[in-house]
């Protein structure tokens, strides 16, 4: 398993590129990490990129929907699962802190 603070999410750099600016555009002031088999090592191509906002408060579900609706038009060719860090138990916070890459830094 990668070592979480080594930044490796297993994803092209193209993609990269799209989900940062989706990101940039709807939570700029946000923290976001990556976790799951594309920071695990398990990925296949078409796997899953599973994302979680990191914010002091819940983030609006239309927010959230916005998001979402902008990965799903986007050119990604694989589905981008959206969590809201504080909408999340704390058991699975545990998870993802265990194995979480930080995919953009906060502003």
């Amino acid at each position: 398993m990668p070592d979480s603070n080594s930044g490796t999410v297993d994803i092209p750099a193209k993609d990269r590129e799209a989900i940062l600016a989706i990101l940039a555009k709807h939570v700029p002031e946000c923290e976001v990490w990556a976790f799951g088999s594309r920071v695990t090592g398990g990925s296949r191509k078409y796997s899953d990129l599973d994302l979680v906002i990191i914010s002091s408060e819940k983030l609006p579900l239309t927010l959230l929907g916005d998001i979402k609706h902008d990965f799903a038009e986007s050119d990604i060719p694989y589905r981008v699962d959206i969590l809201d860090w504080q909408r999340i138990s704390e058991e699975f916070r545990t998870v993802i802190k265990r194995e979480k890459v930080v995919l953009k830094g906060q502003r």
